[in-house]
């Protein structure tokens, strides 16, 4: 949690065989306009695949049919291909003898301490057992006070509220103490008002590893039970103060969350919540301003902080902590952490211990792995041509500005600033001085160190990190992800752009791509990111990466209304019959598809024999996937299009997309000028 507005900002079976049954179960074939061709199953060599009607499915029927979701994955396709290989990579790293320098050896060390499972059995579940122990004998809302306001964070179980420091979004250039709701089991909130589907699931999934946790620990089964349904308990009565997951996705989320109070204001917020102190234990000094996200949040976790109710809060942080924690334990609680996961995502079997600690390692110490993979796989002429290319974008990205017609100039002059202003990343930092983490230390194997320890000291850097960086300037260049992630982003607390060295790999760049390839993978992904910076949620934040409204009146009602008619272009459809998809959520990423295709096009237009059928039909390449039925209920509940709506509403906005293949009106992927909802 070292960052919490790095989450604001920014979560092998067949459908026949491997689903578990519903009630009702639906027919998955009976989406609209189109069938959801993304979930395993749909597409069978009996589905009807033409061009002008299905884009999606025409060109990648084939592709559909042969490819089969990897164990241990939960869908298979073209970015799967990337996550596939960077992990291989990584892998391949640590694999290799211990490397020179204190940072490398920290994530060689990490490595070994995940695979030794000779030490993690012998430790075994013993450390969370104290934990636990020390969590059962508290006696009274007094003792939780002082449970959650003195023991060190990385010593407690869970915790009931979260508190952190990040980037303030009015002022980027500065942190500021942030006070957020307690975690869900089950996510969203909307789930313990209505259980869906996918929440059954995940409910059920939750339920068996708690459960199997909680008896190893030497809880009987009717206890078991009893701790899970308090944690519940306690969850439902808080939920309906949380913000859903829809909510929280939707634009105007950054303006509910701006609540700014003073250190008077807090301590009377705070009520008998010791949130004041908890910063206090963390090593952060009395502010003058604090932000909290969700003040009806706290007010409600007040109105439960109770003598009555100290069960349910023991054994919410209870559930909490031995279900976060069985990952890192021994062997058997790492193969019950593993069905969970595989539930919940809808894969089979597992992957090889080396392939996830890999990225284990990748996760939990970036920095050191991040130094260590570009010095391994990336070049700088891959970083020279990806910079060539993203000037040539940006600068055909000023006339898509300059054409908006629902822009005054007034406006427009700001967008051309922010525009001008962005600052591209391209696959790794030219420096790695600011990412040192030679404050940290820890006993490898061969030292007697243990997982358990490494993984405390690290929570314990990271904790006074954040607290040092909390009373310095923001370092605006420094990198908010790493290369060896498989993402592309933009970041509009620092109007930046990033292109991340594993995600330029493969089907996604390579060197012995075509102009039309190129464009059309990589080169619509750039485009994609600039357009982040004007999106529903981008356009929130200036040139300066603050949250301010350089918007006419009149023009921000008009860029409203182009987001609406998205909203509800993408409300009209549907998966399968009686499944919505969430237009609300959906805009910013959406948008930023059909701007990236825009700008790439604009440069195509200036190119002598360009092959649109072959930019085309690898721009359908790159959204080729299949998903388990389970990660289809995730991919419904994202801001991203399911893959296929990106390929097909996406290319269905273009007069090029449309007069190329002769696509007119009667035709599946004809849509009429006035139904277009390309924003920019």
């Amino acid at each position: 949690m070292k960052k919490l507005f790095s989450i604001l900002l920014a979560l092998a079976m067949t459908v026949s065989l491997t689903v578990p049954a519903f009630a009702d179960e639906p027919d998955y074939t009976t989406g609209t306009p189109w069938p959801c061709i993304d979930l395993d199953g749909v597409v069978t060599e009996e589905t009807t695949a033409e061009l002008k009607d299905n884009f999606a499915l025409a060109v990648n029927k084939d592709k559909i049919l042969a490819l089969e979701i990897p164990e241990g994955y939960s869908r298979a396709g073209t970015s799967v291909d990337l996550a596939i290989q960077a992990a291989e990579d990584l892998k391949n790293m640590f694999l290799g003898d211990a490397p020179e320098g204190h940072d490398a050896r920290l994530a060689y060390d990490y490595f070994q301490l995940l695979m030794d499972w000779d030490s993690r059995n012998a430790v075994g579940v013993a450390p969370l057992k104290a934990q636990t122990e020390q969590v059962e004998a508290i006696g009274s809302v007094e003792e939780l006070s002082a449970y959650l306001s003195a023991t060190p964070p990385e010593d407690q179980l869970s915790a009931v509220w979260m508190c952190d420091s990040g980037e303030d979004l009015m002022d980027s250039n500065h942190r500021i103490m942030i006070v957020a709701d307690a975690e869900l089991l089950l996510g969203d909130s909307a789930e313990y008002a209505a259980l869906t589907p996918y929440g059954e699931i995940g409910k059920q999934a939750i339920t068996e590893l708690a459960e199997k946790m909680l008896l190893k620990l030497g809880y009987s089964e009717d206890e078991a039970a009893q701790k899970i349904d308090n944690c519940f308990a306690f969850e439902t009565m808080l939920a309906p103060a949380i913000y859903t997951s829809e909510e929280q996705q939707r634009p105007d989320y950054y303006g509910r969350i701006l609540n700014y109070v003073g250190l008077d204001d807090l301590k009377q917020m705070q009520g008998s919540l010791p949130v004041l102190e908890s910063f206090a234990n963390m090593g952060y000094p009395e502010a003058e301003a604090y932000l909290v996200l969700n003040p009806a949040g706290l007010e409600k976790l007040n109105v439960l902080y109770t003598e009555e109710n100290l069960p349910l809060l023991k054994d919410y942080i209870i559930v909490h902590g031995v279900f976060s924690a069985a990952e890192n334990l021994d062997r058997e609680c790492y193969e019950w952490r593993n069905a969970f996961r595989n539930a919940v995502i809808g894969a089979t079997g597992m992957l090889d211990d080396a392939t996830v600690f890999s990225s284990e390692v990748s996760e939990k110490l970036k920095w050191p792995t991040a130094e260590m993979y570009t010095a391994t796989y990336l070049k700088q002429e891959d970083k020279d041509r990806i910079a060539a290319m993203i000037d040539e974008i940006m600068e055909a990205y000023h006339g898509i500005i300059e054409e908006a017609d629902f822009l005054s100039d007034e406006t427009r002059a700001k967008a051309i600033e922010k525009l001008d202003s962005i600052t591209p990343n391209v696959l790794y930092p030219d420096s790695w001085e600011k990412y040192s983490c030679e404050e940290l230390n820890f006993a490898g194997p061969e030292d007697g160190g243990t997982l358990w320890e490494a993984n405390r000291r690290i929570a314990r850097y990271m904790r006074d990190e954040s607290v040092k960086e909390y009373s310095e300037p923001v370092d605006k260049e420094e990198w908010g992800d790493t290369p060896q992630t498989v993402n592309c982003f933009y970041n509009p607390l620092n109007n930046s752009l990033y292109i991340l060295g594993a995600y330029a790999q493969g089907g996604m760049y390579n060197s012995e791509m075509s102009d039309e390839e190129l464009l059309a993978k990589l080169g619509t992904v750039i485009g994609h990111e600039v357009s982040h910076a004007f999106d529903s949620k981008g356009a929130q934040f200036d040139k300066d990466g603050n949250m301010a409204n350089w918007w006419t009146v009149e023009d921000q009602a008009a860029f409203l209304e182009r987001n609406q008619k998205m909203v509800d272009y993408y409300n009209a459809m549907h998966p399968w019959e009686g499944q919505d998809f969430y237009g609300s959520i959906m805009t910013g990423e959406a948008g930023a598809d059909m701007a990236g295709v825009k700008v790439v096009l604009r440069i195509a237009a200036g190119m002598e024999d360009f092959d649109y059928d072959a930019f085309f039909r690898a721009y359908a390449d790159k959204w080729l996937g299949k998903d388990t039925l389970q990660m289809a209920y995730i991919r419904i509940n994202d801001v991203h299009p399911m893959l296929y709506l990106r390929t097909n509403c996406t290319l269905q906005q273009f007069d090029e997309f449309l007069d190329f293949y002769g696509i007119t009106e009667g035709d599946g992927m004809y849509l009429a000028p006035a139904d277009r909802v390309i924003i920019w």
